[in-house]
């Protein structure tokens, strides 16, 4: 190899973080010299150039990248959704505002994000992942502009004026992200397909699936704004975890014994009473659900003094969001051996949050306070959720609360559903606990037959 032809190859070498460099780069050069001079080439081919691009960006994307993506992701669609529930929607150009953060930058920032972790995991090479980064941006681009032009177009039909091109091309931008969405796909796609099919059937499958990808993720994107901040709070919650120093390989065996003697991880420490409490809780708030639910949707055919069906709506939900207390103590009761005594702060965050939708629901629509007492009862909600969660993190509290903090905003998004429907989720929920209950107790029971028996 000549000097400049090494030049060339040191030049790609500078996309390799310098640290990198320092401890790797002499061999790297001299390993690319060397295989230069057997194919005597003058240059690094396009290929070449490209995989050593791409490897030297995959190590510049370290975790405390992904960390950084993700809390962005998180706060663009916490910022997304404060507009969208929020007076601001009024003012000219919200919308446009809010689709450009709840369906390009978050979706983005979130995408890039997971790409990182998956690298970092061996799950996605450096060429895979620069591929699906590449194609991720005018994706999202397109749907965001496929949104905002289907919201135009929408609004021009209702005036009755003359329709705009960008109003009318909503079609060719959902076309344009369909593709790129593909494309961005295909590379991951290809990581999984397995190796050993004939080239064309493997080529044709890669296709498909990443085209079908494509046309879910956009659907999700497009549809899903509100659980986008939940997504980006669970990527960062990983990217957290991924952080972590590793725990030491080697502990004493006394000392693994007795950890898990003092903090047992088998639900089995429920004992026969409690499974005995568990169900007639369950039932009881079967039940009490199935007739708050009944009288939420005909009470005001049967019950003197409801006005109407609103009014009974609001009284059923009222009932049934109290009712979802038993199953909300029950399911504590349930996860208190494996997640510890803070599932007691986490029940007790989720009935506060159950009586405020009570409250807002007594409120009734229309009122000043039904729209705030709900989003009180949304944000206990989630971090009802977070809580338990954010103890997983790091023995740190300043990173513990933050992530705690993060969890429990991002799931107050999607906690708006589970508060306000509650009086419908729980009777489900109930039956589940109590099938689980009796299951466990009568498999108590047949165990104990054999030892009374040989006791005897």
């Amino acid at each position: 190899m000549n000097g400049a032809t090494r030049r060339k190859y040191a030049r790609l070498l500078h996309w390799y973080p310098k640290v990198w460099r320092d401890e790797h780069g002499r061999l790297m050069l001299d390993t690319l010299e060397e295989h230069a001079a057997d194919r005597a080439v003058a240059r690094p081919s396009v290929a070449e150039a490209w995989s050593i691009r791409a490897h030297g960006l995959g190590e510049r994307a370290t975790n405390r990248w992904a960390v950084i993506a993700a809390t962005f992701s998180l706060v663009v669609f916490i910022a997304a959704t404060a507009i969208l529930l929020s007076d601001a929607m009024m003012f000219p150009g919200a919308g446009a505002l809010r689709i450009a953060l709840a369906v390009f930058m978050g979706p983005l920032a979130l995408a890039v994000a997971g790409v990182i972790l998956l690298h970092r995991r061996g799950q996605l090479s450096a060429p895979a992942s620069l591929c699906a980064v590449a194609g991720a941006g005018p994706a999202f681009a397109m749907t965001a502009l496929a949104a905002a032009s289907w919201s135009l177009g929408f609004d021009e039909a209702d005036a009755g004026g003359t329709r705009t091109w960008f109003g009318s091309a909503t079609f060719l931008f959902i076309l344009m992200g369909w593709f790129f969405g593909t494309v961005s796909l295909l590379a991951p796609v290809a990581s999984v397909v397995k190796r050993r099919l004939p080239s064309l059937i493997r080529l044709l499958l890669i296709g498909t699936l990443a085209a079908l990808l494509a046309i879910v993720t956009g659907i999700m994107v497009v549809t899903g704004q509100i659980l986008g901040g939940l997504g980006a709070a669970v990527v960062l919650l990983m990217a957290l975890l991924a952080g972590r120093p590793a725990p030491p390989s080697e502990r004493p065996e006394v000392e693994q014994v007795i950890k898990q003697a003092v903090r047992p991880d088998s639900p089995a420490v429920l004992t026969r009473s409690s499974y005995t409490k568990i169900c007639r809780a369950a039932l009881l708030a079967l039940v009490v659900g199935i007739g708050c639910a009944a009288f939420a949707l005909t009470g005001s055919l049967w019950v003197p003094g409801v006005r109407d069906s609103s009014h009974a709506m609001n009284l059923g939900l009222a009932a049934g969001a109290l009712a979802a207390m038993l199953v909300v103590i029950a399911l504590a009761m349930v996860l208190r051996p494996r997640f510890g005594t803070i599932m007691r702060w986490s029940a007790l965050l989720l009935c506060a949050g159950l009586a405020m939708e009570s409250a807002a629901q007594i409120a009734g629509a229309g009122h000043s306070l039904q729209w705030p007492l709900t989003l009180l009862a949304a944000v206990l909600a989630g971090f009802a959720v977070a809580v338990p969660i954010a103890r997983f993190v790091s023995a740190k509290p300043p990173v513990r609360i933050a992530v705690a903090m993060a969890l429990g905003l991002a799931a107050a998004m999607p906690g708006i559903m589970i508060v306000t429907a509650a009086a419908f989720i729980a009777p489900v929920a109930a039956v589940a606990l109590a099938v689980w209950s009796w299951r466990r107790l009568s498999a108590g029971r047949r165990a104990a037959g054999p030892q009374l028996a040989s006791i005897q």
